[in-house]
């Protein structure tokens, strides 16, 4: 696989933070870095205006293309509780801002979803639909004005229900929203037994941007390539048949099974 196309993601570690991460991402020949935004990582609140330009010149240097993940723990746009929704929201414009700052190319988001006991309700699902739709409308004109794109992640089986879990529910939002994009997640659909030849095709030119990690099959593990039941060849001979180009984004925090995975794909 051309390195050009491969990426990581940047994860909390212990002995790695982001400067040791964009390292290694040189190190290894990589063209792309997808950056967390969650506090300790790349936190619109933790990073000043100075410390900003110095970390857009810093990925510059690097010569690395630049994608953006909103923060994960604890946010969710899709809540049931409404001052919950609205601060994930909040979270979501301040990491596209800073996406912006850092001349990222595109932000990753999640589409959030309900608890267990919400989802035997009727209508909670069509509600929480609601809810994303509308943080939508309010970030893609803010995206715009960015210069950025927002590509819509589908997620993994869970204890409660997340809203994109098909490529049926995916296409949902791409069809009301013509200028989202998807990201399509490898491991996050083995949870599913989804297909990823059938989720690649169904996406077409709407898909822009891959997660590729490996897991059991039972629950999100993001473990290095060939250490579980993950499809990924099959996955990347999908991605080859629709001639897609965009990034490849290796969403494993153990340095050694992402290292053992680009020579895998250099391979």
């Amino acid at each position: 696989m051309d390195l050009s196309r491969l990426g990581l993601a940047t994860f909390l570690h212990p002995q790695l933070g982001l400067p040791q991460w964009l390292e290694l991402a040189r190190e290894l020949g990589l063209g792309w870095v997808e950056l967390r935004a969650d506090p300790g990582v790349a936190y619109a609140g933790e990073l000043s205006p100075r410390e900003r330009q110095q970390l857009r010149q810093r990925l510059e240097e690097a010569g690395l293309n630049v994608s953006l993940h909103v923060p994960i723990h604890g946010v969710n746009p899709a809540s049931p509780n409404p001052r919950l929704a609205a601060a994930a929201l909040a979270e979501y414009a301040d990491a596209i801002s800073l996406a912006g700052d850092l001349g990222a190319r595109l932000v990753v988001l999640h589409p959030g979803g309900i608890p267990g006991e919400y989802a035997a309700l009727p209508q909670e699902l069509e509600q929480a639909w609601r809810r994303l739709e509308f943080a939508l409308e309010f970030l893609l004109p803010l995206a715009r004005r960015h210069r950025v794109t927002l590509a819509l992640e589908n997620k993994q089986r869970g204890g409660g229900r997340d809203l994109i879990l098909t490529p049926e529910e995916h296409l949902r939002a791409l069809e009301r929203f013509p200028e989202l994009g998807a990201c399509l997640d490898f491991g996050h659909l083995a949870t599913l037994q989804g297909d990823p030849a059938a989720y690649v095709e169904a996406l077409g030119a709407r898909l822009l941007h891959v997660h590729l990690h490996d897991n059991h099959g039972q629950r999100d593990e993001h473990l290095g390539l060939g250490q579980g039941l993950v499809r990924w060849r099959e996955a990347l001979e999908a991605l080859e048949r629709a001639k897609y180009r965009g990034a490849v984004i290796l969403e494993i925090p153990d340095p050694e099974e992402l290292c053992e995975s680009v020579k895998l794909l250099s391979r």
